[in-house]
C-alpha cells in the first residue's frame, strides 16, 4: 500500500546517506508488518502487509526484502537497488542477505522517549537476534534516533512546499469559518463548518480522523483538547478553535481565538484584550527570540516568562512543537526543563524545521482563556512565519 510521495521518500533517504555517513553507520535495518512502523511513511512510503526488513545502506544501495503481495508495492518505488521477494519464510534470504553486507554498525529504530523513533517491536527484536545472535547484535546495534529525529525534523525544499500548501488552505478555511459564525450555534455546528470546507477542498483533518472535528472549545464551558458539544454560544463568550489540516501527508497546526461581542459592545472587555495581547506578545517574543542553536527550554522560557510576568498561570503545556507529517513530530520540543530529564527539550533549533508556537492564557473559573497558534520555519536568520497571524482579537457581532 502506498503511504505517500516516493520522490519525497528519495530525499529523504539521500539525507539518511549523509547522517548515516557522519554516524559511522554503514546499515540501518528498518523490520515492518502491519504498519508497525512509523517511519515507514516517511523513508519508504509503502505500508507493509507482511513481514519486510529493508536495509537502509549508507552507500545508496538499499535492499528490501518481500513477501509475494508486498513485491509490487516496493517495486514500484523505484528506491531499491535490490527487491528480494520471498516465499513461506523470509529467514534463509534474511540471513544471506545480512551476511553478505558485512555490517560493521547496525541502526535500528528503538528510542526510550520518542515513540516516533521506536517502531521495532519487541516481538521483532527478538527475530532479529535469533536470527543474527545476541552476541552478534550486541556488538554492532545502535539507535537509529540521532539520524531519525534530523530525517522528521529538516524539510526538504518538498516537504517545506506542502506543508505551506496546508497552512494556506487553513488560513481560508478560517477566513470561511469566521463569516459563517454566530450567536446561537454550537461547538459542534462550528465545528461542522471547518468539515464542510475541509471536504469541499479535498482535504483532511491533520490530528484523528479524517474528518474530525477540530478542537471548538467555549470557553465558559471549559478549555480543554475535548471534542466539541452541544454548548451553544452566547454573546460575551470566547471561542477557541485549534485546527490541523493534512494536505498530501503534510500538516498544519493553528489556533485561533474569537469573541462574540454583547449588544451594545464595539469591542471586548479589558481583561479579555490583556488577556489577548498578551498571548500575542509571547508568541511574537518567542519567534524573535527563536535561532538555530538555540535549546529547546531556551526558546519555551521565552514565551511562558512574558504569560507569567502579565499576571497569568504558568502555561500548562510546552510553548511549541514541530509540525510536519504529524501534527506533533516529534524532535526538538519548545518545553521546559522536568525531572524525569526530556531530551527532546534539550534539543537544538536547526535551519528546516517547521514549529508551531502557542504560548497560551488559560485560567479556571471561566476566566479569559486565549490560544492563538502560529507556525514558522527555522531559516539561518531565525524563525519565518508560514501563517498569517492573528493580531488582533476577532469580533464576532451580536445579532
Amino acid at each position: 500500500m502506498k503511504l505517500g510521495d516516493p520522490n519525497i521518500s528519495m530525499e529523504k533517504l539521500n539525507q539518511a546517506k549523509i547522517l548515516m555517513e557522519e554516524e559511522g553507520i554503514d546499515t540501518w535495518l528498518i523490520l515492518t508488518r502491519e504498519g508497525t512502523d512509523p517511519s515507514m511513511p516517511l523513508l519508504v512510503s509503502v505500508r507493509s502487509v507482511h513481514l519486510a526488513a529493508i536495509f537502509i545502506r549508507a552507500n545508496g544501495e538499499h535492499i528490501v526484502l518481500t513477501s509475494a503481495s508486498d513485491f509490487g508495492s516496493y517495486e514500484a518505488t523505484g528506491l531499491f537497488t535490490k527487491v528480494i521477494q520471498y516465499d513461506s519464510s523470509v529467514d534463509e534470504k534474511f540471513i544471506d542477505t545480512f551476511e553478505s553486507l558485512n555490517v560493521k554498525k547496525l541502526a535500528l529504530n528503538v528510542s526510550e522517549s520518542d515513540h516516533l523513533c521506536d517502531g521495532l517491536t519487541s516481538g521483532l527484536y527478538e527475530w532479529l537476534s535469533d536470527r543474527i545472535g545476541n552476541e552478534k547484535l550486541g556488538e554492532i546495534e545502535v539507535s537509529s534516533e540521532k539520524i531519525l529525529k534530523q530525517l522528521r525534523s529538516v524539510k526538504t525544499a518538498s516537504e517545506l512546499q506542502l506543508v505551506k500548501k496546508a497552512i494556506s488552505l487553513t488560513n481560508e478555511i478560517y477566513e470561511y469559518v469566521f463569516q459563517q459564525v454566530k450567536p446561537g450555534m454550537t461547538e459542534i455546528e462550528m465545528g461542522n463548518i471547518f468539515v464542510k470546507e475541509m471536504k469541499r477542498r479535498g482535504v483532511t483533518n491533520g490530528l484523528g480522523n479524517a474528518f474530525d472535528l477540530p478542537m471548538v472549545c467555549s470557553v465558559r464551558n471549559g478549555l480543554a483538547h475535548r471534542k466539541p458539544g452541544d454548548f451553544k454560544v452566547q454573546p460575551g463568550d470566547i471561542v477557541i478553535f485549534d485546527f490541523s489540516l493534512r494536505y498530501e501527508n503534510y500538516v498544519s497546526d493553528i489556533a485561533r481565538t474569537i469573541y462574540f461581542l454583547e449588544q451594545g459592545q464595539t469591542a471586548a472587555p479589558k481583561d479579555i484584550q490583556h488577556a489577548f495581547d498578551s498571548a500575542v506578545k509571547a508568541i511574537k517574543e518567542t519567534i524573535q527570540f527563536m535561532k538555530p542553536g538555540h535549546k529547546g527550554f531556551e526558546v519555551d522560557a521565552v514565551g511562558r516568562q512574558v504569560i507569567e510576568d502579565n499576571g497569568y498561570p504558568t502555561i500548562r503545556h510546552s510553548v511549541g512543537h514541530q509540525v510536519g507529517r504529524d501534527t506533533h513530530d516529534g524532535g526538538t520540543i519548545l518545553g521546559p526543563k522536568r525531572v524525569p530529564k526530556r531530551p527532546e527539550v534539550e534539543g537544538v533549533l536547526e535551519v528546516g524545521e517547521i514549529y508551531a508556537i502557542e504560548p497560551t492564557v488559560i485560567q479556571d473559573d471561566g476566566l479569559p482563556c486565549i490560544l492563538v497558534e502560529e507556525n514558522v520555519v527555522m531559516t539561518e536568520k531565525g524563525a519565518e512565519l508560514l501563517s498569517v497571524p492573528q493580531n488582533e482579537l476577532i469580533l464576532i457581532p451580536s445579532e
